[in-house]
């Protein structure tokens, strides 16, 4: 029952912040080509969404044969994707905005997206996978495997934003105009190795937060009670 309810607050938190990015057609981006979908910000924040609405009916059918199958991948899909591009969205966003807010929330956003929300929008995703990550135990994938996950999440992501751009012409931030090609290159790459430095911190976290169990004490203590049966 925590674990649902721990859930839906999370749940609630992203809805709460996503709300005027959703409903307000207004929004700066929405009559453009993919809308709000462009960000980082907005697609991490559904994902976001999502994984905690998928855990919360999880837990209700924890009885079930599925369970440990579903949890499984859920658990994967925390560690690999959810978590590091969570906090990645938060490290990236800060030390662009207080360098030049222009280059990345133009104060023109502030007009239908209060400046509330775009600072809670940029911590609480991070606060809520930490909250996640150090109050819940997950069944974390090898660390090679989790990183793929990452980092074709990466790849998804880079490519959806030069699709869009050649598509309609536009980049989702102001950045992406104010540098050359070269420049652009250099600084994804850049962030594309940040987001690797997080997975590998917050897997090392996750493991010393929860450490796995000894496999020969496992095995003696099964050894143990078959001897007494």
């Amino acid at each position: 029952m925590m674990k649902v309810i721990r859930h839906l607050l999370g749940l609630y938190h992203l809805y709460f912040l996503l709300y005027p990015s959703i409903w307000d057609v207004q929004h700066p981006n929405y009559l453009t080509y993919a809308g709000r979908w462009k960000t980082l910000t907005f697609v991490t924040c559904m994902c976001n969404c999502w994984y905690f609405i998928l855990a919360s009916l999880l837990e209700l059918f924890s009885s079930t044969r599925v369970y440990k199958t579903v949890k499984l991948h859920l658990d994967m899909l925390f560690g690999g994707i959810i978590c590091p591009t969570a906090i990645l969205v938060v490290t990236a966003f800060w030390p662009i905005y207080f360098y030049n807010r222009s280059l990345i929330w133009p104060r023109v956003m502030d007009v239908v997206i209060p400046e509330t929300y775009a600072h809670m929008m940029h911590s609480v995703l991070a606060v809520n996978v930490l909250l996640e990550l150090l109050v819940f135990n997950h069944q974390y994938a090898s660390f090679l495997k989790g990183l793929t996950m990452t980092l074709t999440y990466a790849l998804c992501y880079i490519s959806w934003l030069y699709f869009v751009r050649e598509k309609s012409g536009l980049w989702a931030y102001t950045l992406f105009y104010k540098i050359n090609d070269t420049s652009r290159k250099v600084f994804i790459l850049a962030i594309v190795a940040v987001l690797v430095v997080i997975y590998c911190l917050q897997y090392l976290l996750h493991f010393c937060l929860h450490p796995a169990p000894d496999k020969s004490e496992s095995k003696l203590n099964v050894a143990k009670t078959r001897k007494v049966k």
